[in-house]
């Protein structure tokens, strides 16, 4: 496989299975309590663990079955519950919050929510890999790296445009747990129903 081709292959695979991700990325960055670096890095743990399993698929699939990788599609929904919690909590609220929401660890829950999401991932990824030589393998990997940092601009981008990021920021909070949730869903649905 020539390298152009390497790198198309790469490209569309990359794209294909994380479109989904550009909205993930925006609902993180809109919401306050989760700084841009956690954000960042979340992305880019969630993506590596991908990576790592997919690289791995082959053995993976030996002792692991589809059914049971399909429940991952409860941790957003998990999280998505917990911020629809926090959110009715929030709006019935009128007392002056003291203490600030931790902030210590944010990038877990983007890692969490980006492997959970990965299935499609992993689908993809794992025949790719394991057609490829460790030189082609290395390659794609450093396209998923670069194209990771790139979802990542563009989702900040579109968060702080003057035009989309007011609205983005005023209901992000809102629709941020439903995001999750359906991507849960959608995560389940996929192992389970297709």
């Amino acid at each position: 496989m020539t390298d152009s081709i390497l790198f198309l292959i790469t490209l569309l695979a990359f794209i294909s299975t994380n479109l989904d991700d550009l909205f993930i990325l925006m609902a993180f960055f809109s919401k306050k309590e989760f700084p841009r670096r956690d954000v960042v890095m979340g992305q880019y743990i969630g993506l590596l663990l991908l990576i790592l399993i997919s690289s791995m698929a082959y053995f993976f699939q030996l002792f692991i079955p589809n059914y049971l990788i399909g429940l991952l599609g409860f941790i957003p929904i998990i999280i998505g519950v917990k911020n629809l919690l926090n959110l009715y909590r929030d709006s019935n609220s009128d007392r002056i919050h003291l203490n600030e929401p931790k902030k210590r660890f944010k990038f877990m829950q983007v890692a969490l929510v980006t492997f959970a999401n990965g299935g499609d991932n992993i689908g993809v990824y794992a025949p790719i890999f394991a057609s490829l030589s460790f030189a082609g393998i290395l390659q794609v990997v450093l396209i998923f790296m670069a194209m990771t940092g790139i979802w990542c601009i563009v989702s900040f981008k579109l968060v702080e445009n003057k035009i989309l990021g007011g609205k983005i920021k005023s209901y992000g909070h809102i629709i941020f747990p439903f995001v999750l949730i359906t991507i849960g869903l959608l995560i389940i649905f996929r192992t389970y129903i297709s």
